[in-house]
């Protein structure tokens, strides 16, 4: 769970703060995620907001903000629906497997 470095909780387990650059800006925050983890969602955050804005650079507005919260939020939804469908398949067919060894 990523924290805003301004933030005060109290934490459950040690965290550290880590630098990331979000649309060219600087941004401290608190986890106790590992730093490449972090990274990787600052550099797939960018990513998303630069194909929202065409590539043009740090003119982020929050229309586009909202708009990628909305799609990674899209995304988020389907792969949560994915996951969900192959449980329950991984569910059935290990029914079928048992009842098939138990005879």
């Amino acid at each position: 769970m990523i924290r805003d470095g301004s933030h005060v909780e109290e934490p459950r387990t040690m965290s550290a703060a880590h630098e990331i650059t979000l649309m060219g800006r600087e941004f401290r925050i608190r986890t106790e995620d590992d730093p490449e983890h972090v990274q990787a969602l600052a550099e797939y955050v960018n990513g998303k907001l630069e194909e929202l804005t065409g590539g043009m650079g740090n003119v982020v507005s929050q229309q586009v903000l909202l708009m990628a919260t909305l799609n990674l939020a899209d995304e988020l939804f389907k792969i949560r629906a994915e996951h969900e469908r192959l449980t329950e398949r991984i569910r059935t067919t290990s029914r079928t497997l048992l009842s098939r060894i138990a005879g």
